[in-house]
């Protein structure tokens, strides 16, 4: 089974999503990396994510240290053997730069994040009746030799 790849690098708030999605009747694994950096290892299947399976989804923060959402999102959007995975950014910025950067650089989505608690509980079953539910999501691409 394809896994949800949650790019997060704010322990409390990867914890807190990971909870819930325990409770919602996700059809797939979720899967955490803590930054950019690991990130890219794990789609470009490098190091310790050598036998990782490519996600059918992505959750990605924007802002973490050394390498950004921005970044990891253009990387993978101008790779033709990954483009096609569906990013949703979800970030805590409501900057229009931050949000208008993002779909220009090919986010699928921008989801704001909200505190801990019932607003995050909402937003989690919203991504998951949308994305789980109502779209149909590509076949997650095999590497390119």
């Amino acid at each position: 089974m394809k896994p949800l790849l949650l790019v997060e690098d704010s322990d409390p708030d990867a914890e807190a999503l990971m909870r819930i999605a325990k409770r919602l009747p996700l059809p797939v694994p979720v899967v955490r990396v803590r930054d950019g950096e690991n990130a890219l290892d794990y789609l470009y299947q490098r190091g310790e994510y050598a036998d990782a399976e490519r996600p059918v989804l992505i959750l990605l923060d924007l802002h973490m240290p050394g390498i950004s959402g921005r970044e990891v999102l253009s990387t993978l959007k101008a790779d033709p053997g990954l483009r096609s995975i569906p990013v949703i950014i979800f970030s805590s910025s409501v900057e229009a730069g931050d949000v208008d950067g993002a779909y220009a650089d090919g986010a699928n989505s921008y989801l704001f994040k909200p505190e801990v608690g019932p607003q995050l509980q909402a937003t989690a079953e919203a991504l998951h009746a949308f994305w789980f539910k109502a779209a149909r999501l590509p076949a997650a691409q095999e590497p390119e030799a």
